[in-house]
């Protein structure tokens, strides 16, 4: 009898890698058999009309639920509300997640990132399996679940962390157990030829949303100090408006030609040609997808060596060129090198792809979490009440009482 598994899913869209990978494991999950349900944060926004259309056409069960904040309160993305109404609204989410195992005979509950915590309840609750799979580092704007790290450990059967440099960080935090690892998977349709004759110029480009940890600015800088006329410098993406401005103000300052931003693409690599170097230059990456997709593509390529996109390098048998994250010169000298033989980068790209794929597939990417789906033993422990104190919602509401009146003290004296 196939198992019922049910994911925790941290957006419910398909704009970031956590749920692209996951999405691609659940649909695996179908076809070897299990049947899988996914639960995930409805905002009604059309995004998430697409990401529901899409796993329900593969068979993926969904269950969408209203929330005021879906994360941990302390994790990104503000605090909609007040905390009253975040506390009734997590309650609700693991309630309403519970009557799901319930109902549904769930045999394993698994919480895609870190940031997502209701279901690792909702199956304690219920005495069910539950898998945690970590993509994020604990350092940043995620840093703060360094302080859940206890709540992890406890509600945790297994905990997976992406390969390489996040699953040996995390094994020092949790020196008791091992963590297990798994690459993150994106789909990429096979090359099908080579083609070094087009007529199509040079180009640079960089896929992938603009923003300040992407660190597009020095690939920017960098093209100044490249002083070819015949390059263009091409970003595929959507973009944050401050840092979209920063980039902006430096093209202007130092009067760079031949800098374009196109915006969103459903589909970016339909719109590389054959002539195309790929350059990423992020500051920080937990594994680095879209220097995946460009080498599946047969795309000479260059990325910066932060910790995760070495992680990917070594994954991917070093396909591509890296250069130390802020060395301009060095940038600059790859890429010249690269443009200046380029067919040969051309050629060598494009036949690394079969033995990258054969590689780099759904069996072998995901190969420790299905292994461990057969494996029976519970390791988390019960629930008790100072587990679940921040989910008290007396306290939340004299929490909110006191604000309340504190502010109206201040206005107050300002009267």
């Amino acid at each position: 009898m196939s198992k019922t598994v049910l994911f925790i899913s941290p957006t419910g869209t398909l704009d970031n890698g956590a749920e692209i990978s996951i999405v691609n494991l659940m649909k695996f999950l179908v076809d070897k058999g299990y049947r899988v349900l996914n639960v995930f944060p409805d905002y009604k926004v059309p995004s998430q009309e697409e990401y529901r259309t899409a796993l329900q056409n593969a068979g993926i069960e969904t269950y969408g639920l209203s929330a005021v904040k879906w994360w941990w309160e302390e994790a990104p993305g503000g605090l909609p509300g007040n905390h009253f109404m975040r506390v009734n609204s997590y309650n609700k989410n693991i309630k309403d997640i519970r009557n799901i195992i319930v109902e549904n005979k769930v045999d394993l509950v698994i919480s895609n990132t870190v940031n997502v915590f209701q279901g690792a309840l909702a199956a304690a609750y219920e005495n069910v399996k539950h898998f945690w799979l970590i993509h994020e580092f604990p350092e940043g704007e995620f840093g703060y679940y360094k302080e859940k790290l206890d709540f992890i450990d406890s509600f945790s059967d297994e905990i997976f962390a992406v390969t390489g440099a996040l699953t040996e960080n995390l094994q020092h935090y949790f020196p008791k157990r091992k963590i297990y690892s798994f690459a993150p998977y994106t789909h990429i349709e096979s090359v099908e030829s080579v083609k070094t004759e087009s007529s199509y110029q040079h180009r640079i480009i960089s896929v992938g949303r603009l923003t300040e940890r992407k660190n597009q600015l020095e690939l920017i800088k960098a093209f100044g100090l490249l002083d070819k006329s015949d390059i263009d410098l091409v970003f595929l993406g959507g973009w944050d408006e401050d840092y979209k401005q920063i980039c902006d103000d430096y093209i202007a300052e130092h009067q760079l030609k031949s800098v374009s931003f196109l915006g969103h693409v459903d589909d970016p690599w339909s719109m590389i040609t054959d002539k195309d170097l790929a350059v990423f230059p992020s500051s920080m990456e937990t594994f680095g997808l879209v220097y995946v997709e460009s080498v599946l593509n047969g795309i000479p390529t260059i990325l910066s060596d932060n910790a995760g996109h070495r992680s990917a390098f070594e994954y991917m048998n070093e396909q591509g060129h890296m250069y130390q994250l802020g060395d301009l010169d060095a940038l600059t000298r790859i890429i010249s090198d690269t443009l200046a033989q380029f067919n040969q980068e051309k050629l060598e790209a494009v036949q690394a792809v079969p033995s990258l794929k054969e590689r780099y597939s759904l069996e072998r990417v995901y190969s420790t979490i299905v292994e461990k789906l057969k494996d029976s033993k519970m390791n988390h422990k019960k629930v008790n009440p100072a587990d679940v104190s921040f989910l008290n919602s007396r306290k939340a509401f004299k929490k909110c009482v006191q604000s309340a009146l504190k502010k109206l003290l201040r206005l107050k004296k300002l009267s």
